[in-house]
């Protein structure tokens, strides 16, 4: 502290200790002599001063003591918010996690003639890309190479290598996968194949299509059990765009799954027929 304040500090703690030593001199000569109603007059606005200042300090002293007081209870709030936000998650993503099961299940249960088996989704391949993936199944829960991997919702693509507990899958998005499809609406065949200028989109391609065939936008695609891999009936995709040549013939149609990767957690392996 400077030497400015410590003399300041100083003035004001004198100019206090006389105000009181009169304070006391005033209320020592109580009663009605002329000396006490004259020292009441003269040192009253003194002693309301300092009634005053003792009131605004008090005053100053409760508000910080309630401001902590709700800062306190501000905090506490917080926390309870807090928690509540993350038991709500944790209750979203459980019913999440416990509808996506009951699906598998349904799926399951519909496959009756197919031997299956479950499996998570425990990685993709690198840079976000959906081409590849690998799941916690292998060879010990009876997963080959060249088992179909779907989901409720649609074909995710096939097994391509296994160990003891895990396998990768090539996804219908992979340009070295294709399968033989069917447009649910026309039953016109052709085949569904990654693309490299389309898989990063999450789309795909369909190739070698009748010239005759009526496919419309928003066509569903299925799987026509041709190759051998995947059986009939499968949902694939849905057609987003088709492309014609310069003679209006078709050239091709964009398709977009109708498996979501961006939220693939749990998939069904197909290991062959009982």
């Amino acid at each position: 502290m400077s030497s400015f304040f410590r003399k300041k500090s100083v003035q004001i703690a004198a100019v206090v200790t006389a105000v009181v030593v009169l304070i006391a001199a005033v209320a020592h000569f109580g009663g009605a002599n002329p000396v006490s109603v004259t020292m009441r007059t003269v040192f009253s606005p003194f002693q309301n001063g300092v009634a005053y200042i003792v009131n605004k300090i008090k005053g100053t002293t409760d508000f910080i003591r309630e401001m902590k007081s709700y800062k306190d209870e501000n905090e506490r709030l917080v926390a309870q918010v807090n928690e509540l936000k993350k038991q709500n998650r944790d209750i979203t993503n459980y019913r999440e996690e416990n509808e996506r099961l009951k699906e598998m299940l349904d799926l399951k249960e519909n496959l009756s003639g197919y031997s299956t088996v479950s499996a998570s989704v425990i990685a993709y391949s690198s840079g976000y890309r959906y081409d590849e993936l690998q799941i916690s199944k292998g060879s010990l829960a009876g997963v080959a190479a060249g088992n179909a991997v779907i989901t409720p919702d649609g074909v995710v693509g096939k097994v391509t290598e296994t160990g003891p507990t895990w396998s990768v899958v090539s996804t219908i998005l992979n340009p070295d996968n294709a399968m033989g499809v069917k447009v649910s609406r026309t039953g016109d065949v052709a085949v569904v194949e990654g693309d490299d200028e389309l898989y990063g989109d999450n789309h795909c391609k369909m190739t070698f299509i009748d010239k005759g065939s009526n496919l419309i936008v928003g066509d569903l695609l299925e799987t026509s059990g041709s190759g051998g891999i995947y059986p009939p009936g499968l949902s694939v995709g849905a057609i987003r765009e088709v492309n014609s040549d310069a003679m209006g013939n078709l050239n091709y149609a964009t398709i977009e799954p109708l498996v979501d990767f961006d939220k693939l957690y749990e998939v069904l392996v197909i290991n062959g027929t009982y």
